[in-house]
């Protein structure tokens, strides 16, 4: 009996010490997993970071459009009403400038790349804020590469037509004022018919998206900092 009581004692000594090893195992675990999920979370948070440094670098480029752009509607609205006369168009220096030329724009992705490279280590198919910044992304990525397009085919279109066709086009490329251009705005459909299509699509079409986008980018910046607080 003394024999079975010590061996008995031992038993239980044993399945402790086994018990308090398994234990600590699991806590090492447990913190292991904790320190993984924060070192995850971390490089998340770094990453978002990135993502608002490309959303705050493009409001940045469309309000330096917009300004160097927006002196040009009011040309083209007025062209288009009919609303020039011979003495506006030799007093408009963009007005011969109206539809050959124009800023575009390189939206930045680098953040939500590094998002779609890890989106499976940080799990983010299920992160509202990650699907809401790709279809964002994927919206105004279409649209404004398509806006883009258009106006570029246009541009070459109207720079093609005026090398070919208009005598006053090597004044044109040397910004020297010249009557047959004033003549031909005065009493050309032709013109109206290409101011009208260049606003449409610069004016109602890019800097529409392009102030949607802003305006979309900013709600993006707010909800990213609330994420970070």
């Amino acid at each position: 009996m003394i024999k079975e009581n010590r061996v008995s004692k031992y038993v239980l000594y044993a399945i402790g010490e086994i018990v308090l090893v398994v234990i600590g195992i699991l806590i090492a675990l447990q913190i292991n997993n904790w320190n993984e999920e924060r070192a995850l979370q971390g490089k998340v948070d770094s990453i978002y970071s990135i993502v608002k440094d490309d959303l705050r670098s493009d409001i940045e480029r469309i309000d330096e459009v917009i300004a160097q752009m927006s002196p040009d509607d009011s040309i083209l609205v007025r062209i288009m009403e009919g609303n020039m006369t011979r003495e506006d168009y030799r007093n408009c220096d963009r007005c011969e400038f109206v539809v050959t030329g124009y800023p575009d724009i390189t939206l930045k992705s680098r953040g939500l790349t590094l998002l779609e490279e890890n989106s499976t280590i940080f799990d983010l198919d299920k992160d509202s804020l990650f699907i809401r910044l790709n279809e964002f992304y994927s919206f105004f990525s279409t649209e404004i590469l398509v806006d883009l397009d258009e106006i570029e085919m246009d541009y070459y279109d109207n720079w093609g037509h005026f090398k070919s066709t208009k005598s006053w086009f090597p004044d044109h490329v040397k910004n020297i004022r010249n009557e047959d251009f004033v003549e031909y705005a005065l009493t050309s459909s032709d013109y109206q018919n290409r101011v009208a299509s260049w606003h449409r699509l610069f004016f109602e079409n890019y800097l529409g998206h392009l102030k949607d986008y802003k305006q979309e980018a900013l709600v993006l910046i707010k909800d990213l900092d609330k994420r970070a607080s």
